[in-house]
């Protein structure tokens, strides 16, 4: 696990985050300057960007490029997701070290991130790799009750919290590639995972500050990140953040309110709904246009031949828009 010299002053680093770059009078920050420096050269040590003056103060100039649990934990607020995090620098998977802490039910809402992991894995079982650092690689371990146990709404679950939080920080929409794909542009930008083992593990990949060469020479036409999309860099440890606590209120709502409380907000950033669309299914392909979703239901579409055709969700292996617009005959 991500080891450290000690509890950083997370408030001091988010007085100087506030601050929006601009200096921060010492006596503000504390009145005592043996510890300011003390707690300044914390920050510094574990990799936060920081421009000390000797007339103005302290200025924040940039996040650590590690992930900081203190900073992730920090006044986090949530009820179930995120109450224990686990952050490690280098793991084989973290949907695998969530699943060996499903044999208590008190790890319930337990969030493993890693800087790094070996043996990451998609759907169907692809690899996901990514460079260390690069990347939110998150595990949320649940025992969801029996209205919200379904992989799919899990799945949703995953896609839905990481499209919300990709918007508020990119500033345009975000969309969702059945079944488990978010995309901006058209492009890749995260990937949800969902296993059983004693509970349910909801897996993240978020190609945070990956650089264009940093991806397959296969995907660089397909896949993108929030860096290459803002030209910014992007602070790890406030995307997670972002993350848990946006996930951790969707599972509150679909506590309370149903598994129904989720369909909205999915079904309005799916692709390609209200075009014509392809469905790949076990027994061949269905074309139509796409003029309903829903994660109980399943989908809606429209033939040529003016026939409704409802599939199942589990019917539906991939979905996707129809190329030129227009189904296959």
């Amino acid at each position: 696990m991500t080891a450290g010299p000690g509890p950083l002053n997370v408030p001091l680093l988010d007085r100087l985050r506030s601050a929006g770059g601009a200096y921060v009078p010492v006596l503000e920050l504390d009145p005592d300057p043996g510890r300011l420096r003390r707690d300044l050269d914390a920050l510094d040590a574990f990799g936060f960007v920081l421009e000390r003056h000797p007339f103005h103060g302290v200025a924040y100039r940039g996040p650590a490029p590690r992930l900081c649990p203190d900073q992730i934990e920090w006044e986090l607020g949530t009820r179930r997701i995120g109450r224990r995090i686990a952050v490690w620098n280098r793991v084989t998977s973290t949907n695998d070290l969530a699943a060996r802490a499903a044999g208590s039910t008190a790890n319930d809402g337990l969030v493993v991130l890693a800087e790094e992991q070996t043996a990451g894995r998609g759907r169907r079982g692809r690899s996901w790799s990514a460079p260390p650092g690069s990347s939110i690689l998150m595990s949320v371990l649940l025992f969801p009750p029996e209205p919200l146990v379904e992989a799919a709404w899990l799945t949703a679950l995953g896609a839905v919290a990481v499209a919300e939080v990709v918007e508020d920080l990119i500033g345009e929409p975000a969309r969702i590639k059945w079944p488990n794909d978010v995309r901006v542009r058209g492009r890749k930008v995260a990937g949800v995972l969902v296993e059983r083992s004693s509970g349910s593990v909801l897996g993240l990949g978020v190609n945070a500050c990956a650089e264009l060469e940093d991806f397959p020479e296969d995907l660089r036409v397909t896949a993108t990140s929030l860096r290459l999309l803002t030209g910014a860099t992007v602070d790890r440890s406030e995307l997670a953040r972002g993350l848990i606590r946006r996930l951790d209120a969707l599972y509150e709502e679909g506590l309370d309110r149903g598994p129904g409380a989720l369909n909205a907000p999915w079904r309005d950033r799916l692709e390609p709904i209200g075009q014509p669309a392809v469905a790949e299914t076990p027994t061949g392909p269905v074309a139509g246009r796409l003029i309903d979703a829903d994660l109980r239901d399943g989908l809606t579409l429209a033939t040529g031949s003016g026939a409704i055709r409802r599939l199942r969700a589990a019917e539906v292996m991939a979905l996707s828009a129809a190329v030129g617009g227009r189904p296959p005959i």
